[in-house]
């Protein structure tokens, strides 16, 4: 998962610095060129598109940001227990042409049954999960609802 967090990261702060060179292309235009000799696209349209750029990769890194340091919280004061796959689900998400996947699974918790499913994972870390088997989780004791998905029992 380490990896995917590096690509996200990686994605997002392209974006992000595609859209910050907009904006500072369309700065530099409309405070040294002369309005008279622009031909083309107004420059607001370029403003518009790095403001888009910007807040785009933002979300992308924001909630990536979120993500690993809620995994670094659970690894830290999370409660280790075994939970039980449930499905295998194939993610919309691919990188790199390799499809993603989740595991999901059942566990329970202070009187309650809960779910929870993994992070995107590569085929190859997923196709020896089946439903029934055992795994590894570690669950927020605050919010049962969170968990971490660790890999097998």
């Amino acid at each position: 998962m380490a990896g995917d967090s590096r690509f996200w990261i990686l994605f997002g702060g392209i974006w992000l610095v595609v859209g910050v060179a907009f904006l500072a292309a369309t700065a530099g235009v409309n405070l040294f060129a002369d309005p008279n000799q622009l031909d083309g696209a107004p420059p607001w349209v370029f403003a518009l598109a790095g403001v888009a750029a910007v807040l785009f990769g933002g979300f992308i890194l924001r909630r990536t940001l979120v993500a690993s340091a809620r995994e670094r919280r659970l690894m830290q004061s999370g409660i280790p227990i075994s939970a039980t796959v449930t499905d295998v689900r194939r993610s919309l998400v691919e990188i790199n042409r390799q499809t993603r996947w989740y595991v999901c699974y059942r566990y329970d918790y202070g009187g309650r049954t809960l779910t929870g499913e993994s992070g995107n994972m590569p085929g190859d870390m997923v196709m020896d999960f089946k439903p029934g088997d055992r795994v590894r989780i570690k669950v927020d004791p605050q919010k049962p609802e969170e968990s971490l998905f660790l890999g097998r029992a």
